[in-house]
């Protein structure tokens, strides 16, 4: 990854993740992977993300602490 592009991430609210959106995750500080949101709960405490590479969709709970970023 270049610099530049470190700042084009920015941390968002699992709430506010609609399906389609383009993420980056980490944990830890250990990246996961990038992907698309496929689906959350209603009150954002669970997502689903088809991964880049991946053939299908995993979930992540809140309560693991991944951070979801977003390009912005």
């Amino acid at each position: 990854m270049k610099p530049s592009e470190a700042h084009s991430w920015r941390r968002v609210s699992w709430n506010a993740l609609p399906a389609g959106q383009p993420v980056r995750l980490s944990q830890d500080g250990q990246p996961i992977g990038c992907g698309v949101v496929d689906g959350t709960t209603p009150d954002g405490s669970i997502i689903w993300v088809v991964l880049d590479g991946w053939p299908e969709r995993r979930m992540f709970h809140r309560e693991d602490f991944v951070k979801v970023e977003i390009k912005g």
